[in-house]
This record gives structure tokens, sequence and C-alpha cells, in this order.
């Protein structure tokens, strides 16, 4: 049954109710950005109750994407759970089918994240992903300060950016897309480099800067991103294809064993690519 976050204020605490059996600390999760706009009525849930009490949902988002150099709507499809009390009565596959059904009249692309053997009775197909790497040294720079949480003015700068931000890539990026951002990404450890005025969310680990996204109205050279870095580091991984470094190589690389993109629909891309971080719903 497809409901409405708008009309039924009790739907939302009871959906995440049910979030909270398949991945404990959601609801903390949710709370820890709300002060930051993070608005999870932005998804249409799709729901089987027992009573009061949700007990299966399927959740649609709609994704801003840039592919192959062009403005892309799809739908994505997250959060499809079961409470483990009801699993084996066909609640997940119905939900699926009348959401799909639903987004087919929406969208011309439908995409997920998560594991082929689940999904590819429905139409998905899997599709590989690359990231990019190659050895480049950093000596360890300035110009980056963490963001906090707890600031509000911080917030606003982040909601600032990714509300106008640019494509990460052209070749394959996100733009608008601050619920899924806030509620996923937000939660990482992300550093403002005001001379770019742009958020970069990043992780160095023995010797390897892994560079997962930058937030910014204008994108910066990567070049000058990675100057910034105050952490030295040897080897750079890009997850997602960086239009202006060319001597970086793809690597097939799922990002994990549930984790694989899932297409359902026309996807114009034929070579090397990742879908961005914030995008994976």
């Amino acid at each position: 049954m497809r409901s409405d976050y708008a009309k039924d204020p009790t739907l939302l605490p009871r959906v995440f109710e049910l979030y909270e059996h398949a991945w404990p600390g959601m609801t903390a999760r949710a709370e820890g950005v709300r002060g930051w706009g993070m608005r999870w009525e932005v998804s249409t849930p799709f729901v089987a109750c027992e009573g009061t009490r949700v007990v299966s949902h399927v959740g649609v988002l709609e994704i801003n994407l840039v592919v192959a150099g062009r403005p892309m709507l799809v739908g994505g499809i997250h959060a499809v759970v079961t409470h483990p009390d009801h699993r084996m009565r066909g609640l997940s596959r119905a939900l699926m089918e009348e959401a799909l059904a639903w987004c087919d009249a929406r969208y011309g692309t439908l995409l997920l994240t998560g594991e082929p053997a689940l999904y590819d009775r429905y139409g998905f197909r899997s599709v590989p992903e690359h990231r990019f790497a190659g050895n480049r040294r950093g000596s360890g720079g300035g110009g980056l300060r963490l963001l906090d949480r707890k600031s509000a003015a911080d917030g606003e700068l982040l909601v600032r950016l990714l509300d106008a931000r640019a494509p990460v890539s052209r070749r394959l990026g996100i733009v608008r897309d601050r619920a899924i951002f806030l509620f996923d990404t937000a939660l990482w450890p992300l550093h403002y480099a005001e001379d770019l005025d742009a958020v970069v969310a990043y992780s160095v680990k023995e010797g390897t800067l892994r560079l997962f996204d930058v937030v910014a109205q204008r994108m910066p050279s990567l070049d000058r991103v990675l100057t910034l870095v105050p952490e030295p580091f040897e080897r750079l991984e890009v997850y997602f294809a960086p239009d202006e470094i060319s001597n970086l190589a793809p690597e097939p690389h799922p990002l994990g064993l549930d984790d694989h993109l899932m297409i359902r629909g026309p996807w114009p891309i034929d070579g090397p690519a990742m879908l961005p971080v914030p995008a994976r719903c």
C-alpha cells in the first residue's frame, strides 16, 4: 500500500521502528542531522501493516543525476525491509511490485544498490562500477576545517552548497541531493575549504587518500582540492569519475557485496564510472 508521510504524521516513527530491526541506530542517525534540515518525508513509502504496526516497507526517492553530460531524473528504490516475524509471506514482493508499477509511470530508469540475487527477479541488472586510482603524492597541506554537526551555521553552509551544487562528475554525478546526502554522507567527517567554498568528503588510511565527494557550486580543480588535504598520502583513490584527472586508472570495484549498482531501464553510460556515494540510496 502506498502511503504518504504528509497525510499521516504517525507513519514516520512507525516506519523507523521497523528500520531499527534491520539497521539498529537508524533513528538516532536521523535525529543527528535533522537540525541540518534532513527530512525523511521526501521518500514515498509503500508499507504493509499489522494493525498500526508497519511490518514491511519499500521506499522510493527521486534522484537528480547528470549522466553523460545530461540531466536525468531517476527513481531510487531504498530501505527494502520486512520484520523478521513476517518474512516468507510475500509482503516484500507485493510491495516491490506495487512500487515498481508506480515508478514505471513516472521514471524511465530506476536504480538501487543491493545484492543482485535479490533484485534481478524484478528486472534490475547489475552494472559494473570502477573507482579511479593511481600513485599520487601529497605531503600535507592546509585549508580544511572539520564541519561541526552541532553547529547551525555549518548546517546552513552545507545545505547552501547542496542545493546549488555542481555535479561532481559530468559523466555520472548528482545534483539537488540534500535529502540523501544529509541522511547518510553528512554523518561522515566532512571538511570545508573556505578558499574553494567547497565541502570535501575523504579519508586517509595507510598512505591512501580516498576521495568520495566534493560539494561546491562550482566544481574546483581536483588537483587544488588535493593540495589542501593535511594528511600525507602516496596513493589516490577517487570514488567517482574524475573528469579532470586523466592519469588515474579505472579499477573494477564494487563498494560491498550488498552494494552493487543495479539498473532497471535505459542507462546511457558505456565504460568505467561509479555512482557517487550520495546517490547510493
